[in-house]
């Protein structure tokens, strides 16, 4: 015979507790629902429902790891908002819901986001004394690499196997230097621009390999191999309509050239809101960058920092073949036809109020790239 708890036989307190609860409440304990259930209802969340959904229970917890590729990967782009005051909060909004979600991080305050790249943002300090720091506001990774030679105004992570194992690519804050740290390395390696007169505009991994734009409309290919080169790769027609693409506004510059990329094509862009983009498609075989006039059923997401090319947002109610553009010096976010036309105008942002912020303008942000770090191809 089994020992008796509380007159029951074989049952002891905790289990008598939870069978009594389950009785009161003549059903079974919501950490007890079926799995394909909770991975039914953890599926159809939004994001920031879908990472407290995970901290219910242990089987919750379970159910929500198992979906989290999934339910992250089929999140819009959410727009990073400035902030005056919050150092450990970061909101995010979804222009599509009209929602705006806060997810606490580690205090950032004294630090400014200076880029962003595979779902990690990326921190320097004001006063650049002390580690870049990386983290991933979804997943909540961290990377770290040594303070940058100088203030960095873009950079990208890229990794031969795994995150931790990532090179950093970054331009300077002035354009004119391209720097680069490899795991092997004990100090930050740096490229003048390679050209007279010319200044650096982007940085991209694609298909594994890493490509640097300069303000010409030349696109150079970075090798991070232990011999690292600088080499011209492709030029896109008619370069003299980028030549001219800075401007100075506060002693900064900003270019209004940049390099995006979908898994099956890369473009670069020569855009300024209220104008008519000029979009060049390259041609990896070539070596040339033809003028193209459609995205299909694409739509490209600008901003300072980050930019994506996002396929189909009309499964989230957006638009097909257009810009969603946010712009440093203007509040609202812009939706712009390929000729340059304001076809809706959404939220205002703030960021011209907050120069000084942490996030001192608004960034998308785009949670299906929380998963994917940009390979690179050594061959």
């Amino acid at each position: 015979m089994t020992k008796r708890k509380n007159g029951v036989e074989g049952i002891d307190d905790g289990a008598l507790k939870k069978r009594i609860t389950s009785e009161k409440s003549d059903g079974r304990p919501w950490s007890e629902l079926p799995m394909d259930l909770l991975g039914d209802i953890s599926r159809k969340l939004n994001l920031v429902d879908h990472l407290a959904f995970g901290g219910v229970c242990r089987s919750w917890r379970m159910s929500a790891l198992a979906s989290e590729r999934d339910v992250i990967a089929s999140q819009p782009p959410l727009v990073v908002l400035p902030s005056v005051s919050a150092d450990k909060v970061l909101s995010l909004y979804n222009i599509f819901e009209e929602n705006t979600y806060q997810i606490e991080l580690p205090t950032f305050a004294s630090k400014e986001c200076c880029g962003l790249s595979s779902g990690y943002l990326v921190f320097q300090d004001r006063k650049g004394q002390d580690e870049l720091w990386l983290i991933n506001p979804i997943t909540r990774h961290e990377l770290k690499f040594p303070t940058p030679p100088t203030n960095i105004s873009h950079a990208t992570i890229t990794s031969p196997t795994t995150p931790s194992d990532s090179s950093i690519v970054a331009l300077s804050k002035d354009f004119v230097r391209l720097l680069f740290y490899r795991p092997s390395d004990d100090k930050w390696t740096i490229y003048k621009t390679p050209e007279p007169k010319c200044f650096y505009a982007d940085i991209i991994v694609f298909k594994g390999q890493v490509y640097v734009l300069t303000c010409n409309g030349k696109i150079w290919n970075l090798r991070l191999q232990s011999d690292a080169s600088l080499t011209l790769f492709a030029v896109c027609d008619n370069p003299v309509r980028c030549s001219t693409i800075l401007r100075r506004f506060s002693f900064q510059y900003r270019p209004n050239v940049f390099l995006v990329a979908s898994d099956d094509e890369l473009l670069m862009v020569n855009f300024r809101v209220f104008t008519r983009p000029k979009i060049f498609k390259v041609d990896l075989q070539t070596r040339k960058g033809v003028v193209t006039n459609t995205l299909g059923d694409k739509a490209l997401f600008i901003a300072d920092m980050s930019r994506a090319l996002i396929s189909n947002p009309t499964k989230w109610g957006g638009r097909n073949n257009c810009i969603y553009a946010l712009d440093y010096y203007l509040d609202p976010i812009y939706v712009l036809s390929l000729e340059g036309k304001i076809l809706q105008t959404l939220k205002d942002t703030g960021s011209s109020s907050c120069r000084k912020c942490t996030f001192h303008s608004s960034y998308w942000y785009f949670p299906n790239k929380c998963f994917h770090v940009d390979f690179l191809n050594e061959n």
